[in-house]
């Protein structure tokens, strides 16, 4: 991953927040994805689990959890 985009936004009924995350990998690939956030949701589970399924590499896991985890305090506070 060289550079990491994201936007969240709360629901009509501001019950949940939804994530859009665009990541733009070495390979020039760009990936856009998007998730209705829980409330147990954390970076860190996210970002492994972005890991699991194939959509980063290993080595951007933890870049990427930093990278959410400062995106959720500036949007929900």
């Amino acid at each position: 991953v060289v550079q990491m985009q994201c936007n969240m936004e709360l629901n009509e009924d501001k019950t949940q927040w939804h994530l859009t995350l665009l990541l733009i990998l070495e390979d020039k690939l760009h990936r856009q994805l998007s998730y209705d956030l829980l409330p147990t949701d954390n970076s860190k589970d996210l970002a492994t689990e972005l890991v699991h399924y194939g959509f980063i590499h290993e080595d951007d896991c933890e870049k990427l959890a930093n990278f959410l985890e400062n995106a959720f305090h500036k949007y929900r506070s």
